[in-house]
């Protein structure tokens, strides 16, 4: 039985370290499959909404991007829990990167095939189920694979991997605005391609005869979250910096469209245009982020210092909106993505107490990216309906603040 208190450091010395050149094309990899259909799919979404049923349509986005996320957060928690129980031949992450990736692929493509608003609404919410067990799996690769030392490093690999794959599905979206059900049939295809790959190139041995862990106290316990001060608060932090940015872009076709009162073809130019500008950004911080904070020893100043640059964004977007402090807001997205994706994945390892249960704790802090898809559509809805886009970004801005102080109380990482 591995030691419970023992930091994720050393925890990480009881699997099998391999090169970083070697895994790390494959976590960037793994995160651009499930960013790009994951982007592309929640924008073709409004658009097939507005298509369908233009005079409910944010209240149908909401709907529906809520269920989705509830989804996913059951599938980073369950994913998680079932792979680091699993024992095959292939090793106990493959299985079900393989099996979410065909789960995915099919209901997206389903939701692409089909008018009915209801089929549409479960079959958005299969397809996040299997982004959450992807991402569950997907993240467990880290510690599984990477010693303490290149932490840092290969979160840079995931982070620029979710990036570029956000930049290619804005890109997709863009492209696919005005004809969405065909989008949704061409872009989720590269998370099976992927899960092949990962399969048979990613250094795995049979793991059939490995005892599993022991059973802890209580068989409920072992699917309860650590009890860890800093764990929560690496959760909190999460969750808030990724409400700042989703509170904005959850809508942002209807931002563009009904608020800055843009066509539907001309919003999907400044969508593709405003990923792109992103991906270009967070491909320079999040390299630079990751080396720098392994060289270091530091986490925590880069993760509070996103937060803050974050909420300094969304400043000129309240102050005057316009397509032009959009893409202001959108550069800074992309610097503070960039340096928040690559360093708080490193974080979250650090605050991760044991080496056995490293994917279903790492689905549970995955939760703190998931979980603003359920909070945002339904805050951001009211608000808009209330008082309009501007309280969105007052609330962006507050959120952002809030968690650049949440993560300076973490004490177990610098």
């Amino acid at each position: 039985m591995v030691d419970t208190t023992a930091p994720a450091s050393a925890l990480q010395d009881t699997h099998r370290m391999i090169r970083l050149g070697r895994i790390g094309p494959f976590l960037l990899l793994g995160q651009l499959a499930w960013a790009l259909p994951g982007a592309a799919g929640a924008t073709l979404l409004q658009s097939l909404a507005a298509d369908i049923d233009p005079a409910n349509k944010v209240r149908v986005v909401t709907l529906i991007a809520a269920s989705g996320a509830v989804a996913s957060a059951v599938g980073t928690v369950a994913g998680g829990f079932l792979s680091d129980r699993t024992r095959s031949r292939i090793g106990r992450r493959s299985p079900w990167l393989l099996g979410s990736s065909l789960l995915a692929t099919v209901s997206l493509v389903a939701c692409g095939l089909t008018t009915s608003l209801v089929a549409i609404g479960a079959l958005y919410a299969v397809f996040q189920l299997g982004i959450g067990i992807w991402t569950a799996a997907l993240s467990a690769l880290i510690p599984d694979h990477v010693a303490a030392k290149a932490v840092g490093r290969a979160s840079a690999f995931a982070g620029l991997g979710f990036l570029l794959g956000q930049t290619a599905g804005g890109v997709m979206a863009g492209i696919f605005v005005t004809s969405p059900g065909h989008g949704l049939i061409a872009v989720p295809w590269l998370m099976v391609i992927t899960a092949v790959l990962i399969a048979a190139f990613v250094p795995t041995a049979d793991n059939r005869d490995t005892p599993r862990p022991a059973r802890r106290p209580g068989k409920r316990r072992a699917l309860l979250p650590p009890a860890s001060r800093d764990f929560w608060l690496a959760f909190t932090g999460r969750f808030l910096f990724t409400m700042s940015i989703v509170m904005v872009t959850q809508f942002l076709l209807y931002l563009l469209t009904d608020y800055l009162g843009m066509s539907r073809s001309d919003a999907g130019g400044v969508i593709a245009g405003a990923t792109a500008l992103v991906g270009v950004l967070s491909a320079v911080t999040t390299v630079v982020a990751g080396v720098l904070s392994d060289r270091l020893g530091r986490r925590k100043p880069f993760v509070g210092g996103a937060a803050l640059l974050l909420a300094a964004g969304v400043v000129p977007l309240l102050a005057a909106p316009s397509v032009t402090t959009v893409f202001v807001f959108f550069g800074v997205v992309g610097l503070t993505l960039g340096t928040y994706l690559s360093v708080d994945q490193a974080l979250m390892v650090a605050v991760l107490p044991d080496a056995e249960t490293a994917a279903r704790d790492l689905g549970l802090l995955s939760i703190g990216s998931t979980l603003p898809g359920v909070v945002a559509p339904v805050v951001g809805g009211v608000l808009v309906a209330a008082t309009g886009y501007l309280s969105v970004f007052i609330a962006s801005l507050a959120l952002a603040v809030v968690a650049a102080a949440v993560i300076t109380g973490i004490r177990s990482t610098r």
